[in-house]
Formats: C-alpha cells, structure tokens, sequence
C-alpha cells in the first residue's frame, strides 16, 4: 500500500520574495499613545528607517489613529550615517529619524 503525502515547503525561489515583502513592510510608522500639552489624546507617530523613512508614512499612519482629523504638535527629522566593518569591508548605511507628534481633534 501506498501513502502519498502533501509537501508544504515552498520552492526556494518564493523564500526572496517573502524576505522583500517582509523588509517593504518594515518601514511602515509606529505609532505610541501620548497626553498633548493641551491634555487632549494624541500620538507620537514615528516613520524613521534605514535608507530613508518617509514623512508620508507618518502622515498615513496619523490620518488613521486620528479619523476625525489631527493638529500636528511637533515634527522632529534628522539623518545620520553609520558605517560599519564585516570582514573587512567597509559599509555606509543613512538612517533616517523621523518622528510626528500629533493631538487628536
């Protein structure tokens, strides 16, 4: 008697793929709640990223958490670089800091 059975590993040719979806998807912001000087709810939505996070991922993120609109707080950017050394190879690497605090209307 025979038994088949079903294989469920995936061709290594799809592994890249997740990997590159997985990476696109991590530069999407973050969001923490916050008390704005107001006292009103607000968030700090952070949309920082190596190799460039943008503002408009933060501005995406805020129109979510605030569905009936938002004021913007404060907005703080800054790019540095880092370089680092594997086996001898040197590497530059930007890392975007981006950061919006926004109070909820």
């Amino acid at each position: 008697m025979t038994t088949h059975t079903k294989s469920t590993i995936r061709p290594a040719t799809l592994w890249p793929a997740f990997l590159a979806i997985g990476l696109f998807m991590s530069g999407c912001a973050t969001s923490d709640p916050l008390t704005s000087p107001n006292g009103r709810p607000g968030f700090s939505v952070n949309c920082s990223g190596g190799g460039g996070g943008r503002w408009s991922d933060c501005y995406e993120e805020a129109s979510r958490l605030c569905p009936q609109g938002y004021i913007v707080i404060d907005r703080v950017g800054d790019t540095d670089t880092m370089v680092s050394e594997i086996d001898g190879d040197w590497d530059l690497q930007t890392i975007v800091n981006r950061e919006l605090m926004i109070e909820c209307r």
